[in-house]
């Protein structure tokens, strides 16, 4: 995973420190982390508690050259969350975080192939886990490296947490040419954060739909070095209207915004839309990354082939024994369509449908349209029995009102069919993205 190039390079930064580790010391770090983590880890799985910062890089990578299966989890993962994962999968080692694991019982040994265990979700207290191969992870990343042109030159801070597929890419792809990271766990909006892009020439900034929204409210030009020229977005659907505007800021000061698709599911990304498309595409994300190919199948969804699809699903410790279920071909559950030249646009998901008095509803669809409207609203939408939920960060009571009208109007439902509930902030994961799931459980007590 680490790139080729010079011993005395720069690999990784602490932004808090400011200590500086070349890829010769990482290397030579690794290494020694890898031989200690397989005597213990003694042919089970590690679970690796992460923060952004060098012991975690260390770790991960150790367990990449050791061999040793490796769950990535949030090192605040509430304990119980923890106590639970580490019963279904029985790791041998944690790292990052003391836990007292239970006495060793007999058990399938990992498949070979598999190397790294990502949450489907970024919610990491879920069971259910993506199984990943090395050769995954190595061709993703190699492909996201050459459809952003990145080389030995850049300084990549960590905008999104390690454990993040998202996030994860960042630290892979940078790798794997032989750039630097700048280690960083302060929020994006913070002093600290762009304090540390100043002082160590950060050269790109990577992000979910939620850090854009976010960044909209602040002046990313007088924030942002002049040595920020890329941008990078993932994680979900962003707004057309938002990406217009960064890919304005991008172009400002000669740089480029590259807007991604992506799954864990396919260990990061799956296409990507070059800058030279926008603003004229603004609303698509691309084409495949090198390697892999995209189709729509007859009821709308988006199907993907390449290297980087996962082997499968795990939901327990024995799971972890099978090979590669998929053979490289990923249903991804959303929809969507292929224009005349290839590129994708995403238009919802499969089982995000609604019925409201009969009528289908794409929610996806319909959160975008109200997001389009006067003063824009943050929203999310949920189907319930025969009716739909409509969640409106800080909404007014007239305000929710005249959304409900809306709705109504643009829907051809009767207005009893929609529920319209003033939050004030909708409940998101580690991703940014909105946590549907809770709002479901609140919507259900």
């Amino acid at each position: 995973m680490l790139g080729a190039g010079r011993a005395d390079a720069i690999a990784l930064i602490d932004a808090a420190t400011a200590t500086r580790v070349s890829y010769g010391e990482l290397r030579a770090r690794v290494d020694a982390a890898a031989t200690a983590l397989a005597a213990r880890a003694g042919g089970g799985i590690a679970f690796l508690c992460c923060q952004n910062d060098v012991a975690t890089v260390v770790d991960y990578l150790a367990a990449l050259t050791a061999g040793v299966p490796v769950v990535l989890l949030d090192a605040r993962l509430a304990a119980a969350a923890l106590d639970a994962l580490v019963a279904r999968y029985q790791p041998a080692v944690v790292l990052g975080r003391a836990v007292a694991l239970p006495p060793p019982t007999p058990r399938p040994a990992p498949h070979p192939a598999l190397a790294l265990l990502l949450s489907t979700s970024g919610s990491t207290g879920s069971p259910r886990l993506v199984r990943l191969s090395r050769a995954a992870v190595e061709a993703n990343a190699r492909a996201i490296a050459a459809a952003l042109a990145l080389g030995p030159g850049e300084v990549a801070p960590t905008s999104l947490p390690l454990h993040y597929s998202y996030g994860l890419s960042v630290v892979n792809s940078h790798l794997v040419v032989g750039a630097t990271l700048l280690l960083t766990d302060a929020g994006l909006v913070s002093d600290e954060f762009w304090r540390a892009c100043r002082e160590h020439g950060a050269t790109s900034l990577a992000g979910v739909p939620y850090s854009y929204q976010m960044l909209r409210r602040l002046d990313l030009g007088k924030l942002a070095p002049p040595s920020l020229r890329t941008l990078t977005q993932a994680g979900g659907r962003l707004d057309p209207a938002l990406v217009r505007h960064f890919h304005g800021v991008a172009a400002a000061r000669g740089g480029r915004l590259f807007v991604m698709y992506g799954q864990t599911e396919a260990t990061a990304r799956i296409s990507v839309l070059s800058p030279d498309e926008l603003p004229a595409h603004a609303g698509s994300v691309g084409r495949a990354l090198p390697g892999g190919a995209l189709a729509i199948d007859p009821d709308g969804e988006v199907i993907y082939r390449g290297p980087n699809v996962m082997m499968g699903y795990a939901e327990d410790r024995a799971d972890l024994a099978r090979g590669d279920e998929l053979g490289g071909v990923l249903r991804t559950g959303d929809l969507g369509r292929l224009d005349a030249d290839g590129r994708l646009w995403i238009t919802g998901r499969v089982k995000r449908i609604a019925k409201v008095f009969g009528l289908r509803v794409n929610l996806d669809e319909l959160e975008a349209w109200l997001r389009g409207q006067p003063d824009a609203p943050v929203v999310a939408a949920i189907a319930g029995d025969d009716k739909l939920r409509v969640f409106v960060e800080g909404g007014a009571p007239d305000a929710l009102a005249a959304i409900k009208r809306a709705l109504a109007s643009h829907t051809g439902a009767h207005v009893t069919g929609f529920e319209v509930v003033g939050v004030a902030a909708l409940p998101r994961l580690a991703s940014g993205k909105i946590d549907y799931a809770q709002l479901e459980a609140t919507s259900a007590r």
